[in-house]
């Protein structure tokens, strides 16, 4: 596969696990905005694999000799928490734009040192939260700026998986690797609410335009405490319940984990494979929506119904479902809708580095749902609600007409 786009943004990739083989190379391999010129994995064998597979020319396990890369301007950094600080900062440092996998970063302060460096250069720094542009979750997001349910004030989400119930059973062929270093690796920082909540934060702040300011958060280490896992193989909580209030009084309450899935109200996803449900509900002050997505990486479009309080006491009618347009297909994976959420991204990426409008969730966003774990975690501690606390988010960086950045 040859990677020659006339004007592109050169990019390379950092990390060659799920995340890039099954989401941001796919996506990559559509785009024009970019030209992939790089991998870099410490992983030797599965960087050959991969670089194989799409045709890469220039690929190396240290990250210095991938920074090399002749006209490398952007990167997306697609490894664990732990490593997003260094690596972010080295890239900035040699004046490159970032893509960073949620969560930005394990803290608050290490969120900060990224934003901070980039400003100094004069880089842009973007996060994954890619739900931003589920085609799903998108018209969600219109319905509700047209008013279909008046004010929303309320959201609830289920999302969860039985896969540590009986992981060699249920975790999904390819995809163990991707599941064990969120469990046991010490320096990640967090587990299943670490691993979550960021999306949905980040999500009601797009929809709404509302910060949030306060969580109060109840985690369970399930296979710790209650199957007898060994305390190395289950270091983080994977089990969470989490109630974040927002500025504007809106309330988000997600439950989460690998341990136990409910039915879901529209697919009737539930068995006991180890996928995940994924479903909401919406309340406002004149209707409520209700919505079920399929995994992540399906080809096709989440379903919505929609409840609205005047068409129920003017023409006695009940919940409607909401025809969505069907997403555009594709061979590999991801396809279909998945594909068209991490296509939008990497437009929408494209379009910061430009200095043109863009919808991505920039460093800041990326920060203040960093900011709202935190407060989780300090909450399961304390059994209290606990505020999120204040970020300083630098200047952000203006362009002029032609797109250049100034400091």
């Amino acid at each position: 596969m040859r990677w020659v786009i006339s004007n592109a943004i050169r990019i390379g990739v950092v990390g060659t696990g799920i995340a890039a083989i099954s989401a941001h190379l796919p996506a990559l391999s559509q785009n024009s905005d970019f030209e992939l010129v790089a991998l870099c994995d410490r992983n030797q064998e599965r960087l050959q694999t991969v670089t194989r597979k799409w045709g890469i020319a220039h690929f190396s396990d240290q990250l210095d000799d991938f920074l090399l890369t002749p006209g490398l301007e952007a990167v997306i950094i697609a490894t664990p928490p732990d490593s997003h600080v260094r690596i972010a900062s080295s890239c900035i440092e040699r004046g490159m734009h970032v893509l960073l996998e949620k969560p930005m970063a394990r803290t608050i302060a290490e969120c900060e040192q990224i934003m901070t460096k980039a400003r100094e250069v004069g880089v842009h720094v973007a996060v994954n939260h890619e739900k931003r542009f589920h085609p799903t979750l998108r018209e969600i997001q219109r319905l509700l700026r047209s008013g279909a349910i008046g004010q929303p004030f309320f959201c609830g989400v289920h999302w969860a998986s039985n896969v540590k119930l009986a992981p060699d059973q249920f975790i999904p062929e390819g995809f163990g690797e991707g599941y064990r270093w969120r469990w046991n690796n010490h320096g990640t920082g967090g587990g299943i609410v670490q691993d979550h909540l960021p999306h949905y934060v980040d999500l009601v702040s797009y929809w709404t335009g509302a910060q949030p300011i306060a969580v109060y958060a109840q985690t369970l280490n399930v296979a710790r405490d209650l199957l007898s896992w060994q305390s190395h193989e289950s270091i983080w909580e994977d089990m969470g319940l989490v109630i974040t209030r927002f500025s504007n009084d809106f309330l988000l309450r997600l439950e989460t984990g690998t341990v136990g899935r409910s039915l879901s109200p529209v697919w009737s996803l539930g068995s006991g494979i180890g996928e995940w449900t994924e479903y909401g509900y919406i309340f406002g002050t004149a209707g409520q929506l209700l919505f079920d997505l399929l995994p992540w990486d399906s080809s096709e479009n989440g379903r919505i119904a929609i409840w609205q309080l005047n068409r129920a006491v003017q023409e006695k009618t009940g919940w409607a479902f909401v025809e969505q347009c069907e997403p555009a297909r594709r061979e590999g994976s991801p396809a279909g809708a998945a594909n068209a959420m991490f296509a939008g991204q990497l437009a929408a990426f494209a379009q910061l580095i430009r200095g043109k409008r863009s919808d991505i969730a920039t460093g800041g966003d990326g920060l203040v749902a960093v900011a709202a774990v935190e407060a989780a975690y300090r909450s399961a501690a304390t059994h209290q609600e606990c505020s999120i606390e204040s970020v300083h988010l630098p200047e952000p960086i203006v362009h002029n007409q032609e797109g250049i950045a100034n400091a």
